[in-house]
């Protein structure tokens, strides 16, 4: 058993992956990654020549985000989809298809195709519970074996501490990709608001909350009677905002891990705010649409200039293009990295990622498990990642000081919009192998977004917490996470847009109801593990 404890972050050193890990990966592409790592007795690339008889046929999942821009071709036949194929597949006797699931809806999807033993040959979730209720099943394949023998350059580009998060009771039923980049989210705001209305940037919870009664009252830029001050208002993103409500003094490593965060001392107040700024109309009020049917309205009001901070994915705005776009709309607008949520004692903790990814598995029913170790394999050679996720170069990016630039040029917008999707094995961009600065100028590499990227990441890494982990499955958590989850969402729901007055009535029985239908067995279960862990 293996037990992972929190930490905080000062700076950057908690953002990049130690890149040292990759010692031993090899690339025969002349300047994408630092020759001084190539083994001398680990070719560049798997065999070249194509073995004889008729091709199998890989099937590999694919995240489809409803987000293909007008004009670029369909997500399964483009440049990353021909790429993989010219490079892998036809080298390899394989054809390779990619098998289109909803972002939205993936985990529902897979448990469909799963239960059917019709999913892909190779398939992948973020969810951790899900993973663990295949391996409970018995649904999926040892993939140790497979990689010691075919999986050379892709343990050398994740290491074992990634690889020890796919492991459970000990057997590789998955194999994770690795964050190049931790922190998980940055609050932003409208500059020019602030500057039209003379007002500084806020710096505490205070200031924020005053900015945003400025920007209800005074309507500025084009936002008028439709202004929403604060927007983007979910579970996931309202961490940073919940985190500086949070007593830590009070809180322990086994809370943290065992411990549903409605519990923790601290929690309660942080909701409480948010239901203020609720009910003064400081929020989306059409926030719970975004959650549940509309995930793109947020982006939609910001790019027509009716928002005026919001909590996203770190860099978010940049990678999925609609910073361009918010710029394009109002020539004026100016969006600027904030971090407003303080604690008492002035830090601004937040949630940073784990060092592992997505989950990677094959089912029990694929027949093809050597062939998706092998593509992982290929993958992880830098000359093919590094396509992966920049495309050609000369034609959607260049070579600058040893870092991809992407251009800003229309192909290069159709191509890589989304192209993490294809480059699984890593979350975020990597280049060097010795310099992790190098790895955080890769993803700033839109020259005209490089001050938003580096402000994005070294504001939501700073004083960043990592959840302690455990790898025991919780058998419980595997019984009800769709449970629990689907309750999250209804007492987020709920509490934040409560009457005032009916606040701490309704927060009690919320959450005493959701220790009702399972967190009670989950949070036992847990703590059990982590005292065993010790």
């Amino acid at each position: 058993m293996n037990r992972k404890s929190k930490r905080w972050s000062a700076g950057l050193m908690a953002v990049a992956v130690s890149t040292s890990i990759l010692a031993g990966c090899s690339t025969n592409n002349g300047g994408n990654a630092d020759p001084s790592n190539q083994p001398s007795n680990q070719p560049a690339n798997p065999a070249t020549e194509a073995p004889k008889g008729d091709p199998i046929t890989l099937r590999i999942e694919l995240f489809d985000r409803n987000n293909t821009p007008t004009g670029a071709p369909p997500i399964t036949d483009n440049f990353m989809t021909k790429y993989v194929q010219e490079n892998f597949g036809d080298p390899n006797n394989i054809k390779v298809e990619f098998v289109t699931v909803p972002r939205s809806q993936e985990v529902e999807k897979l448990n469909v195709l799963m239960a059917a033993g019709q999913a892909p040959d190779l398939v992948y979730t973020y969810d951790t519970p899900t993973v663990q209720k295949y391996v409970k099943d018995g649904g999926l394949t040892d993939l140790g074996p497979l990689l010691d023998q075919y999986g050379q350059n892709l343990k050398a580009v994740l290491g074992d501490t990634v690889l020890n998060y796919g492991k459970f009771d000990g057997v590789q039923y998955a194999i994770p990709a690795r964050r190049v980049l931790l922190p998980e989210s940055t609050t932003f705001i409208r500059q020019d608001w602030l500057d039209e209305l003379g007002l500084p940037i806020p710096k505490t919870t205070d200031e924020f909350y005053q900015t945003l009664k400025a920007f209800k009252e005074k309507k500025p830029g084009k936002s008028g009677d439709k202004v929403i001050p604060y927007s983007h208002i979910d579970p996931f993103h309202n961490k940073p905002l919940q985190y500086s409500f949070w007593e830590w003094d009070k809180i322990t490593d086994a809370d943290l891990y065992a411990t549903p965060d409605w519990l923790l001392p601290g929690n309660k107040e942080a909701f409480r705010f948010l239901n203020k700024l609720y009910n003064e109309g400081l929020i989306d009020p059409d926030f719970p649409l975004s959650m549940n049917k509309d995930e793109q309205k947020y982006q939609k009001d910001l790019i027509n200039g009716i928002v005026g901070a919001a909590t996203a994915n770190t860099n978010e705005p940049v990678y999925q293009g609609y910073l361009a776009e918010v710029y394009k709309a109002d020539a004026n607008a100016k969006l600027v990295p904030i971090d407003p949520f303080t604690t008492p004692d002035g830090k601004t903790p937040k949630a940073l990622y784990s060092p592992n990814g997505l989950y990677m598995f094959v089912p029990k029913s694929s027949k093809n498990a050597e062939a998706v170790v092998k593509y992982l394999d290929w993958m992880a050679v830098p000359e093919n990642f590094i396509a992966l996720q920049n495309g050609t170069e000369g034609k959607t990016y260049e070579m600058v000081d040893g870092v991809p630039q992407v251009l800003d040029n229309e192909e290069a917008k159709q191509t890589l919009y989304n192209y993490p999707d294809y480059a699984i094995i890593l979350n975020g961009k990597l280049v060097s192998t010795t310099d992790e600065s190098l790895n955080i100028a890769a993803n700033a590499s839109d020259p005209k977004h490089k001050e938003f990227t580096i402000a994005s990441i070294e504001l939501g890494s700073k004083d960043g917490v990592i959840k302690p982990s455990v790898t025991t499955p919780i058998q419980a958590e595997i019984k009800y996470a769709t449970t629990l989850k689907e309750k999250t969402d209804e007492i987020f729901v709920k509490v934040i847009t409560a009457k005032p007055e009916d606040f701490d009535k309704l927060y009690d029985k919320e959450v005493n109801d959701y220790m009702k239908i399972g967190g009670q067995e989950v949070m036992d279960e847990k703590r059990q593990a982590f005292e065993a862990a010790k």
